[in-house]
């Protein structure tokens, strides 16, 4: 089962359906994700699942598919 960081980036940026992305990958360091990458994922994580930035980042130093999910689960 795909987690929702990883549905949403599916379907946000159809360039990673065939990219293989672990769950410990940093996807800001790796070049998965650029800034404006970022931004569009953050605001759409907001909108859906109430996903706060700032909180985020308090607890979380990498933007990883692991973190994002167990912050907005």
């Amino acid at each position: 089962m795909k987690s929702k960081t990883q549905e949403a980036l599916k379907k946000l940026f159809p360039r990673l359906k065939k990219k293989i992305i672990k769950p410990n990958d940093d996807l800001v360091k790796k070049a998965i994700l650029d800034s404006m990458d970022l931004v569009t994922l953050v605001t759409m994580l907001s909108k859906k699942y109430k996903f706060d930035i700032d909180k985020y980042q308090k607890k979380h130093k990498k933007f990883t598919i692991d973190n994002l999910d167990s912050f907005i689960n």
